[in-house]
């Protein structure tokens, strides 16, 4: 066990705590960037400069308020339970710095990082010629006349760049591949990671910040949300990858919906199945203010780039509206583990009511889950484990048409090494026994031997609804 994290279970005297290897490296790296390790007890001021400061368990506004205002501007905020919506009040009084996915039962939770001002590039010395900036459009099109601007920025900047026309086939219907496909031709005819600008933006600064920080991902998020993929920064790392060939296989598959939307469903997919390391970019990198008025700060500019939306395509803005600080949004799953290709097919574990239990309860639930999956998923084909606050989202995960099996628990129960294998069984049981079961039908009954309780009184608590109150339920088919 690393340094820094026996120095966090000996301050929060526990052992839940449980990170992956890419992102326990990376909390070793903050800690040494840092001038001390505080845990945070919930109440107190944080005096010591550059500090690294670990939050395991939300606090209230107030007590919020007194943290926040204490922080140095170099202090870092440390969230390693990040996918649980309790975190969300704090993170949005930060700015975010960088998050890691979860992979597996080794690592089923977020890490999340940020501060009190924008992230700003590591000190040290860095080579421009160690990152490709790439940006392609399409003949006849606008953007080419703005791709010749983009050109003379980047040969101002000493920057090497691939800019090229890449005209769409006229008969596919894949209207955003071609311009995923280029950035995957880049990336494989190389061994050096990529910086994608759109033709219309314009390189004010060296963008140097991704490369210093080493991370796999990086992309800036507006305000609502919504990825802008006018600046997209991909790294020679698998993680990376995966999310790129998510990302094409998305485009491809669902030509008419926005490429923010599409990257975003890939991000999704991508963070709960890998330890995808995303930096999130300051503003200061997607600058869509008056030339006039722009901040010298500004590294690119995107004044160009605000297009009208196309009446006939879907708003990402719609789509994304309820995206929540850089955490999945219910009823997306934060963790996704596969079982046997040809398993019994998909189930999902929800834990619910979870704004009502500690965050240390939660974790420790989602970690039982993973736990008991990886000892034996029972046959199932594949497990989803979605945090639900309210009834409205347990609502959500129901509404999903695909058959599927959906556990219900919460923060009081823990999963054990044969839970899925139990499961399975009944399922076998009800089916054959009694096949005119309705679908929400009662299964309650065989689900119980997988559960231990750990704290009966927590559960009592919990159980605030009678809806689905069933442990283990078949979600519906709509015809």
């Amino acid at each position: 066990m690393s340094s820094v994290l026996e120095q966090i279970i000996s301050q929060s005297g526990t052992s839940a705590l449980r990170l992956g290897a890419a992102q326990l490296s990376r909390l070793q790296q903050l800690t040494r960037d840092s001038m001390e390790l505080v845990l945070w007890d919930g109440v107190s001021d944080v005096a010591m400069p550059a500090a690294l400061v670990v939050v395991l368990e939300p606090a209230s506004a107030p007590r919020l308020e007194t943290l926040i205002g204490s922080l140095h501007e170099n202090t870092l905020v440390v969230l390693p339970y990040s996918e649980n919506p309790a975190f969300d009040t704090l993170k949005t009084r930060l700015h975010p710095y960088g998050s890691i996915g979860a992979q597996g039962s080794a690592a089923p939770h977020h890490l999340w990082w940020g501060g009190v001002k924008p992230l700003t590039p590591r000190t040290g010395m860095y080579r421009k010629q160690d990152t490709l900036y790439v940006s392609s459009f399409a003949q006849g099109s606008p953007a080419e006349s703005c791709a010749e601007e983009l050109v003379g920025d980047l040969a101002r900047l000493g920057l090497e760049y691939a800019v090229e026309s890449d005209l769409p086939d006229i008969d596919s219907l894949a209207v955003n591949a071609p311009k995923i496909d280029f950035i995957v031709r880049q990336l494989d005819s190389g061994d050096r990671p990529v910086f994608w600008l759109d033709p219309r933006a314009r390189a004010q600064d060296l963008p140097l910040l991704p490369q210093s920080l080493g991370c796999d991902f990086a992309v800036h998020r507006r305000p609502s949300g919504e990825m802008d993929t006018g600046a997209l920064f991909f790294n020679q790392t698998e993680p990376a990858r995966a999310l790129l060939d998510m990302w094409q296989r998305l485009a491809r598959g669902h030509p008419n919906l926005p490429e923010s939307f599409l990257l975003d469903q890939a991000w999704t997919l991508a963070a709960s199945q890998r330890q995808i390391e995303t930096a999130w970019l300051p503003a200061s990198y997607w600058q869509a203010d008056d030339i006039k008025a722009r901040d010298r700060s500004t590294v690119i500019r995107a004044d160009a780039v605000c297009d009208a939306p196309d009446p006939l395509q879907p708003s990402a803005a719609l789509l994304q509206a309820a995206r929540r600080f850089d955490r999945h949004q219910a009823p997306e799953a934060h963790l996704i583990m596969k079982g046997p290709a040809d398993g019994r097919g998909p189930i999902t574990v929800v834990i619910r009511d979870v704004l009502a239990a500690s965050a240390g309860d939660v974790s420790g639930a989602v970690e039982a889950v993973a736990g008991a999956f990886a000892a034996d998923p029972g046959g199932f084909s594949q497990l989803e484990v979605v945090l639900c606050a309210w009834d409205d989202e347990v609502d959500h995960v129901m509404q999903v048409e695909d058959y599927s099996w959906v556990l219900m628990t919460d923060a009081s129960e823990r999963l054990q090494a044969h839970s899925f294998r139990a499961l399975s069984e009944s399922d076998e049981v009800v089916v054959r026994l009694q096949p005119s079961q309705t679908p929400f039908a009662d299964m309650g009954a065989h689900a119980k031997p997988v559960f231990e309780l750990v704290d009966a009184q927590l559960g009592a608590r919990l159980k605030r609804s009678g809806r689905y109150g069933s442990a283990f339920l078949r979600r519906p088919v709509f015809v």
